[in-house]
């Protein structure tokens, strides 16, 4: 009997938190909460996704609360360390890049995705975008620093920045804008051939071009 349910989709923010349950070997059930949306909803009115309801009533959303209850819950403290640092200094850049990937750097693209989509004025994209550059520019500032976002060696920071990117540049974000961040280039291979990712990226779906509004 598994010990609860884990509610993610297969890419954004519910790929890494599914990497995790099957690379740990979490004995948890991953269901798309697309595949029942009305009882997803009841157990969570809120419809925050990535989301965990264990057997024993305990629930959790949040992509950074589910990612640190993932790895603690195999209760393997070099593991732990592996993933989050072992000084303070280093749990706390992890935690900054961690949450600036999924604050700064995802409400940037939507907003991106949004001008794109609803045909705005090549004044207000060309803002959007440059905001996306600029934060693509702080991830490869880090990357300039060492092989890793943190340290020489990945964490978990480095499994959910690669894990959106993954995603965002299958639809919105091509190479002739964000080809050009070397670092990112260099770095985003590796990081997805650690087997908590390997084979969910197939960088071959990557876009040439980034999304922009349709031709009036």
């Amino acid at each position: 009997m598994t010990i609860g349910t884990l509610y993610a989709w297969t890419n954004g923010r519910g790929m890494l938190p599914r990497a995790l349950v099957d690379w740990l070997e979490i004995d948890m059930t991953i269901v798309n909460p697309g595949d029942n949306v009305e009882e997803f909803k009841k157990l969570f009115p809120l419809g925050k996704m990535p989301a965990i309801l264990r057997k024993n009533g305990f629930e959790l959303t949040e992509v950074m609360a589910i990612t640190y209850y993932l790895v603690n819950l195999k209760a393997d403290a070099d593991l732990e360390k592996s993933l989050y640092g072992n000084t303070l200094e280093e749990r706390s850049q992890v935690i900054r890049i961690f949450s600036f990937m999924n604050q700064e750097m995802a409400s940037s693209v939507n907003s991106l995705v949004t001008a794109a989509r609803t045909n705005a004025s090549v004044e207000e994209y060309n803002e959007k975008l440059s905001l996306v550059l600029a934060n693509f520019e702080f991830i490869e500032k880090c990357l300039a620093k060492q092989e890793f976002l943190v340290k020489d060696h990945i964490t978990i920071a480095d499994l959910f920045v690669a894990s959106g990117f993954g995603t965002l540049f299958g639809f919105a974000l091509g190479k002739d804008k964000f080809g050009g961040f070397t670092k990112v280039q260099q770095w985003l291979p590796k990081v997805l051939e650690h087997p908590a990712l390997k084979g969910r990226v197939d960088v071959s779906n990557f876009i040439e071009h980034t999304i922009v509004p349709s031709p009036q």
